[in-house]
């Protein structure tokens, strides 16, 4: 059995320094689900109520996380390849 390797490719180290922006999603039903979001809470790509800009950068990127169990990792798609978060904290968040 051949295990295929995974390559974590951070967005800061691939594209440069970035500043996070809240831009709220439509939420959906009784529970206010994200999109992708399932009821139990987990998805795959679930749309955060964040983007990110680039530095020097007009354009917003929207920032997805995948959650299993109770721990979640964040992403964005750039020029059609997945760049990772390295944290996502509230202090990080300008508005």
């Amino acid at each position: 059995m051949s295990l295929k390797q995974v390559t974590i490719v951070y967005a800061d180290d691939a594209v440069g320094s970035y500043t996070l922006h809240r831009r709220p999603v439509p939420r959906r039903g009784i529970l206010q689900l994200a999109p992708g979001q399932s009821a139990e809470g987990y998805g795959t790509k679930i749309t955060t109520d964040l983007v990110l800009k680039f530095r020097g950068d007009t354009t917003e990127r929207r920032v997805y996380a995948t959650c299993y169990s109770n721990a979640a990792s964040h992403w964005i798609i750039h020029h059609g390849k997945k760049l990772w978060l390295k944290t996502h904290s509230q202090d990080e968040i300008l508005d």
